[in-house]
């Protein structure tokens, strides 16, 4: 070539060496290392913003007012990114109320679990019995109805505790109740030690086993029994036909029944700790099971009625409900133990107690002992070996007792006048002989309520009575007594608790889900802003750019 091209020159990292060796007329130029990698890394930031500078429009490097625009753009961005999920989770999903609810988990060594075992409320057990005080003149014909008293409410402080606690491995814990009582002659009505005249139980029952037995059998039981000389009615202290006493009729039994306790009280095995055992789920594995019975007596189903429906158990125990079941008032329901099956509590309306704590009551439908003609729901329950239901208002209860045991509302109520038409002194009443609760809408457990139910006996004459109660219609349903057990007086920690979680957590809750829902608003309008922004000013950038341009083309033409 007659004429030398120029090469670029060529960059080195200097070392000792090359710096040393080098020669004047080379033609590559060599240069640090430092300023190389200097260079490189000033240039890393600008490649990683090339595709926000694009997206936004800026083609050159932007000027400090664009930076710091987008720099509040980025910020503004995440900012709206997070407050959208707290939107979202504030105000689509339970998140927040479970929260609480999962403080009640009955994680084994957990406080929730000691509270459980033990709770620091007590109940109070208020109890009524029927007094037959014409019983004599009704049976000798004299008077044409049965005239029943009403006596009390005798009432007991209530101490429930667990026993035999056992956590399981599949997340469900098992137990035995255990109660105790006391006597509280300030919230009584009457003396307890009073004498009062009631059905023979014992006798009224065993009236029915004896007809069960084979002709040998009833003839040798029943001249047995006859040879006892017993009365149907009997008249015996109110405590002791509450909690036991001594019956000539138990005491033969024992004889060929040794398994038979020596004394008979209506509410004796109430007292002390229950043969029945529970088994509810924990919530450990999912909150939204936590109180959700899953066996009872190592049956996940009962055997007792007519189909699946009926014999299912996976109801409440009454001390917690799932939390699910309370976001749309869905009906809620409590596996009774005293009756064999569940009851259902529907939503009746918003109340306040303690002054300020709002809660939700919840109430036995009317219909809840129907007969099946009224709600078919009940065709279940019904005896297979009866050709007709009972009339409404009056449970079955001879599979779950093994007697002529027939539970109901107090008074009847809600019942079929035939069943109280042979009496005088029967009065339902819907504000007193109606059960209730009224649960914590977010903890999903009772704070305060009434459980009331009445027991009833069946008349059957059968070989034993047929002559001692030949006035008496067969089949009548004899009221025993009704029980009432209401809420105790809460204590000062758990008072502390609902209102926290009724004030505290709803002002924190309103503020989290308006703020969320403020800061995606805002947020967003800053976010649009600042693009306008940009273009405003990327606009004018150009038009001054556009008025250099053609400045320098006239001076050009000049």
């Amino acid at each position: 070539m007659s004429k030398k091209e120029e090469l670029p020159p060529t960059y080195e990292c200097a070392t000792a060496s090359t710096t040393n060796n080098r020669k004047p007329s080379d033609s590559a130029t060599t240069i640090e290392c430092g300023a190389v990698i200097m260079d490189d890394v000033q240039k890393e930031p600008q490649k990683f913003m090339e595709p926000v500078y694009k997206f936004v429009g800026i083609k050159k490097q932007p000027s400090t007012k664009e930076l710091g625009t987008l720099i509040l753009l980025g910020t503004m961005l995440l900012l709206f990114m997070i407050s959208v999920t707290g939107f979202f989770v504030m105000w689509f999903t339970q998140y927040y109320d479970n929260s609480y609810v999962s403080k009640l988990i009955l994680a084994n060594n957990s406080a929730a679990a000691k509270y459980w075992v033990d709770p620091p409320v007590d109940t109070y057990l208020k109890v009524h019995i029927f007094n037959y005080t014409n019983i004599d003149r009704y049976l000798s014909g004299e008077d044409a109805k049965i005239k029943v008293e009403d006596l009390g409410p005798y009432t007991y402080q209530e101490h429930s505790t667990k026993t035999n606690v056992k956590f399981n491995a599949n997340n469900t814990v098992t137990y035995n109740d255990h109660h105790s009582y006391i006597f509280l002659p300030d919230k009584s009505v009457g003396d307890r030690f009073q004498n009062v005249i009631v059905p023979n139980i014992p006798l009224l029952s065993a009236s029915v086993s004896v007809d069960k037995m084979s002709f040998f059998q009833k003839f040798t039981a029943s001249h047995a029994i006859n040879a006892l000389n017993l009365d149907a009615f009997l008249e015996v202290p109110i405590d002791d036909f509450i909690w036991g006493y001594s019956d000539k009729l138990i005491n033969v039994l024992r004889n060929f029944m040794p398994e038979l306790r020596p004394k008979f009280g209506m509410l004796m095995n109430r007292n002390g700790t229950s043969p029945d055992t529970l088994q509810i789920h924990t919530g450990v594995d999912d909150v939204q099971k936590l109180g959700v019975i899953s066996q009872f007596n190592g049956m996940d189903q009962l055997n007792f009625w007519r189909d699946d429906e009926c014999n299912r158990i996976d109801g409440s125990d009454g001390s917690q409900f799932p939390p699910y079941l309370m976001e749309e008032r869905k009906p809620l329901h409590v596996f009774t133990q005293a009756l064999c099956r569940k009851l259902p509590l529907h939503f009746e309306e918003e109340v306040t107690i303690l002054k300020e704590i709002d809660v939700w009551r919840y109430r036995t439908p009317m219909n809840v002992f129907a007969n099946p003609d009224d709600n078919p729901e009940n065709a279940c329950y019904c005896d297979a070996s009866s050709v007709k239901c009972l009339p409404s208002g009056i449970f079955n209860g001879t599979q779950c007792y093994q007697a002529p045991i027939y539970p109901s509302f107090p008074h009847f109520f809600s019942g079929d006048p035939v069943l109280f038409e042979e009496f005088e002194g029967i009065e339902p009443n819907a504000e007193k002989h109606r059960t209730f609760a009224d649960i914590h809408p977010r903890l999903a457990f009772p704070v305060d309520g009434a459980s009331r139910i009445q027991i009833n006996i069946a008349v059957h004459k059968g070989q034993i009575l047929e002559r001692k109660l030949k006035q008496m219609p067969d089949g009548l349903m004899l009221p025993v007594l009704w029980i009432e057990i209401t809420s105790g007086e809460l204590s000062e920690e758990l008072r502390t608790l609902l209102y926290h979680s009724t004030f505290s957590a709803n002002v924190i809750q309103i503020i989290l889900k308006y703020g969320t829902l403020l800061t995606c608003v805002t947020s967003f309008a800053l976010i649009v802003l600042g693009f306008y922004y940009l273009g405003q000013m990327r606009q004018e950038k150009l038009q001054a750019d556009s008025k250099d341009k053609s400045e320098l083309e006239e001076l050009n033409k000049d």
